[in-house]
């Protein structure tokens, strides 16, 4: 990909609004869109962040929109210059920021460049790949007959917005996001308790997750390439994909997958770190041990991994216990001998990394115990077939 075809990608169709301005001037704006279109926040005539759909739809469900400011979803992102623009770059920051859009200053103003739009660009890259080589194998589900609320807290548990829904014979039949929860049960809810009677009947957490998910699942399956899968999320308009085999979870891909694969084939190292924090402050001497840790933890599977990125995500929660905030960690170590997930709790962001890194060490252990047994068996076979053979001869 050349940088002269990433420019081509960068579009000024965005909204700017003040970070002091209430939410409920936002909601209106989303309503009108008939496409994508993004929202960057100002403060002081600087632009501080952006303020993304989901969070926005979910604040003005949770709280008083007419009072809470924008500037309390903002997330402060990066902004690229166009002298600086690269491919690595970029795709650096949508992982980072976790946001569909990145943006670009350019001469006296700003532009914005969109995921699906950097996803076609990439396309190229991944005619080749196969899904198995990127996606997550690691797919959370709940049962169709569970409850939204275990919904809802094993997706705080993990870490993530979505989970996939089985039924009782472990076969695909639904997926619920985070925004299915808030549209199809929050918001109803507090529709009718302002008293808006025209609202839909409310629903509680303990309703049937079959009754809110969205269904049939698109799915993919992990022999076809990731090209493939860019173009039917981007024809579907949607952030994921479950890879199936006969109707069964084999792993799930988002395209927070594809841009870490890309980053980490665009710049090969021996391994690679990358830190990402939302919301979570770090001293110079917390930084450096958690530095340190993590360095340690590479060099020590180095020989066994090859070429690898370890992907660190912290994020901080509401709650705090002696002064500690509640971090929630998700490790993701994506290397040529495949890719491993581990996501963990806890009070501090040292302590919550040490655990979820231990979660991780155990899943790298037991791959290679089981990799150790499968050579061990083979080279019994071997040892007895050869000694049958000389002995025959």
């Amino acid at each position: 990909m050349d940088v002269e075809s990433l420019k081509q990608l960068i579009r000024e169709d965005y909204n700017v609004i003040d970070a002091n301005e209430t939410i409920s001037k936002v909601i209106p704006m989303l309503e009108k869109w008939e496409e994508k279109s993004a929202i960057l926040v100002e403060e002081e005539g600087k632009i501080i962040g952006v303020v993304r759909e989901r969070d926005l739809i979910r604040g003005s469900v949770m709280v008083n929109p007419h009072e809470t400011k924008v500037k309390n979803f903002v997330v402060r992102t990066g902004i690229l210059s166009l002298d600086d623009l690269t491919p690595e770059k970029v795709a650096r920051r949508f992982v980072e920021d976790s946001t569909p859009f990145v943006i670009v200053r350019l001469n006296g103003k700003h532009g914005v460049v969109f995921v699906d739009d950097f996803l076609k660009l990439l396309k190229p890259e991944f005619e080749d790949v196969k899904v198995r080589e990127v996606m997550n194998p690691e797919v959370v589900t709940v049962r169709d007959h569970d409850t939204v609320a275990k919904a809802l807290a094993t997706m705080r548990n993990h870490g993530i917005d979505r989970v996939v829904v089985v039924d009782d014979s472990n076969k695909v039949v639904g997926i619920v996001t985070g925004k299915d929860i808030v549209d199809r049960v929050l918001a109803p809810r507090k529709r009718a308790r302002m008293g808006d009677v025209s609202g839909d009947k409310e629903k509680t957490l303990s309703i049937m997750v079959e009754s809110i998910m969205s269904y049939p699942v698109i799915t993919v399956e992990k022999n076809d390439s990731v090209a493939k899968a860019i173009d039917v999320m981007v024809e579907n308009n949607i952030s994921s994909l479950v890879v199936t085999k006969d109707g069964y979870p084999e792993g799930i891909l988002i395209k927070k997958d594809i841009l870490e694969h890309f980053i980490r084939k665009a710049t090969p190292t021996e391994f690679e770190v990358q830190l990402i924090l939302k919301d979570v402050a770090l001293d110079e001497f917390e930084l450096s041990r958690i530095q340190a840790d993590l360095e340690n933890f590479m060099n020590k599977f180095k020989d066994y991994f090859g070429e690898s990125v370890l992907f660190v995500y912290l994020k901080r929660h509401k709650e705090f216990y002696r002064g500690l905030p509640l971090i929630h960690v998700r490790l993701k170590l994506s290397s040529d001998k495949g890719t491993y997930v581990a996501v963990g709790e806890g009070w501090g962001a040292e302590y919550a990394l040490h655990a979820t890194l231990r979660k991780l060490e155990r899943e790298i252990l037991k791959e290679k115990e089981l990799l150790m047994d499968k050579k061990n068996i083979r080279r019994f076979y071997e040892d007895v077939f050869s000694e049958f053979t000389s002995t025959s001869a």
